[in-house]
């Protein structure tokens, strides 16, 4: 009964070897010292600049031919594809004209034919011929700028022009724009653009639809596009200061995009330097 109880005692004791909390747990061996955890790494941010979504392909689109606007077959919003015709004015006039200049260019075609070659009458009847033709080929022009037709697959992002009302050449009728191919404009102060390069990364937050997309420098443009001056003091006989900051465009092209961006939409660009 000795040796038993010297055995128990030998196990006690060896047990009072092991450390314990005040609660009476004991610690586990996993446990690590937390001053040797590794600190996270500090992420650092690049040059960033507010921009807009905007397409790599519009135009503002317009009769060549100026006269009342018969027909405006598209609105706002509208998609259409290459060749369509758009809008047209009023071509009585110049269909008209069109078939004179025809008639005229066939009389001398018919001259100049009838012409022997290398005589005074040959050099005037081609002379009458390069005019009629060229009127004719004029005529035509005129005609097909009764028209606005698409010069490529887009959608019409607005109509400034309704049928009934007269224009004149080269006014704007339309914008059409091509949504499936976007990119975003921003412009950076000198301070920052002088870290930029085309090939660099970026990251592009669209605020109104809490998401972010990743994309790529294209371009930086070589020459200031705007400036602004910001000023400072209180006025009253007290004196001003004014700083002139001067902004370049960035072009940024991009991985991605979300199915809602619209051309228009304001974004934050962030580039990775």
């Amino acid at each position: 009964m000795a040796a038993v109880y010297g055995v128990l005692g030998a196990v006690l004791m060896g047990g009072a070897a092991i450390p314990a909390h005040a609660d009476g747990a004991t610690p586990s061996p996993s446990a690590k010292d937390p001053s040797t955890a590794v600190p996270d790494a500090e992420t650092g941010t690049g040059p960033s600049a507010s921009g807009t979504i905007e397409s790599l392909t519009s135009r503002s689109l317009s009769f060549t031919t100026g006269g009342t606007i018969t027909t405006v077959k598209v609105k706002a919003g509208q998609k259409v594809a290459k060749g369509d015709v758009l809008a047209q004015v009023d071509s009585t006039g110049a269909v008209e004209s069109k078939g004179a200049a025809y008639a005229s260019y066939l009389a001398a075609s018919e001259t100049l034919e009838e012409a022997v070659s290398g005589t005074e009458g040959y050099h005037k009847a081609y002379a009458s011929f390069i005019k009629a033709r060229n009127a004719y080929r004029k005529a035509q022009r005129t005609v097909d700028g009764t028209k606005i037709i698409a010069p490529f697959a887009g959608t019409v992002t607005a109509v400034d022009a309704q049928a009934g009302q007269t224009v004149a050449r080269g006014a704007a009728v339309l914008t059409l724009t091509d949504l499936s191919a976007l990119q975003v404009s921003a412009d950076f102060t000198e301070a920052d653009v002088v870290k930029l390069s085309s090939g660099q990364k970026t990251t592009v937050s669209f605020g109104a639809l809490n998401t972010s997309v990743q994309g790529t420098v294209s371009s930086v443009s070589p020459v200031p596009v705007a400036s602004e001056t910001s000023g400072s003091g209180t006025g009253g006989g007290m004196q001003q200061s004014s700083t002139q900051v001067v902004r370049y465009t960035v072009l940024v092209s991009l991985d991605s995009v979300p199915a809602t961006v619209r051309a228009g939409q304001a974004v934050t660009v962030e580039v990775r330097v």
